[in-house]
């Protein structure tokens, strides 16, 4: 009876180790498939952490890019008068279209939407507008981190874009610097204090057979000046319905004949001389009338006999 209860003990024993044995063994297989997959989340967690860092980092270079190409534009009073008048252009036919989008997404109606609001409204409704032209859209009307489209779209009698160009002055022809007599040992090319002026003609492409139109006008410049502030200059002195004059090299209204307003009349090699018998040359206008004037078939006479 004894060694029955002996064996029945032992087997007891056995049986208890065996239990323990396998459950020691189910707790670390457990374990591992814990480990393996906290590890995976791990993983994942990591792989979405650099996921989102090379966005980040792909979009901090284009700030960084769009910053260092506009920075030029947005200190120099000419250049900026320049993208200021192209995006106007832009805006200005499209803002019965991008003013309610604007609106719709200001659900505090507080004038203001956040930069990747506006950015996906100028994306899709105005794709022709430049990545640059955007930044230095948002520079001009930024405040606290949010986009002011109000002021963008002229609402509360604003100019918009426009109120930021400033007026070039240009020397008159009575503040030219003129020599009256060179001695021989002159050397032109270390004369810099010195400017060279050039003489304009200035024909209205539209009028160009009519020699007496009053459009056609003569300017006396140096041939530094340039193109942008040439056609400000005709505007002055035409008194022309317009903001902006495009200037051609011939009497044809093209891309090929088109002189870029940030580049000088010496850029173009109409260049100048030192002496009072300035080289004469000849360029052609054109311009489109402003919207006020729709109505007055008198000031856009030119325009509709095109």
């Amino acid at each position: 009876m004894e060694d029955h209860d002996q064996e029945q003990q032992k087997t007891e024993i056995i049986q208890s180790r065996d239990l323990e044995t396998i459950k020691n063994e189910q707790s670390s297989v457990k374990s591992l498939i814990e480990s393996i997959l906290l590890e995976s989340t791990k993983q994942v967690d990591n792989k979405k952490a650099q996921y989102n860092k090379k966005i980040k980092t792909s979009r901090q270079k284009e700030l960084e890019y769009l910053t260092n190409v506009t920075k030029p534009i947005l200190t120099s009073p000419e250049q900026l008068n320049i993208a200021c008048e192209r995006i106007n252009s832009l805006l200005l036919n499209h803002k019965t279209i991008l003013l309610p989008a604007c609106y719709s997404l200001d659900k505090l109606n507080s004038g203001r939407v956040t930069y990747e609001q506006f950015r996906l409204v100028i994306r899709d409704l105005l794709p022709q507008m430049s990545k640059e032209d955007f930044f230095i859209l948002t520079k001009l009307f930024e405040i606290e981190n949010s986009v002011d489209y109000r002021m963008i779209f002229g609402e509360n009698f604003s100019d918009g874009i426009l109120q930021f160009i400033t007026p070039i002055s240009v020397l008159q022809p009575d503040e030219m610097i003129l020599e009256n007599k060179l001695s021989k040992s002159f050397d032109k090319t270390l004369q810099l204090n010195h400017s060279k002026y050039v003489t304009i003609y200035f024909r209205l492409i539209t009028f160009d057979s009519y020699n007496a139109y009053p459009g056609h006008i003569k300017l006396t410049v140096s041939d530094q000046t340039s193109i942008y502030v040439l056609s400000k200059m005709i505007i002055e002195e035409t008194q022309l319905a317009t903001r902006f004059v495009s200037i051609f090299r011939e009497k044809v209204c093209s891309h090929n004949t088109l002189l870029k307003p940030m580049y000088s009349l010496e850029y173009y090699d109409y260049t100048g001389t030192y002496d009072k018998i300035f080289p004469v040359y000849t360029l052609y206008y054109d311009y489109s009338s402003m919207d006020i004037y729709d109505t007055c078939p008198i000031l856009k006479c030119d325009y509709y006999m095109k």
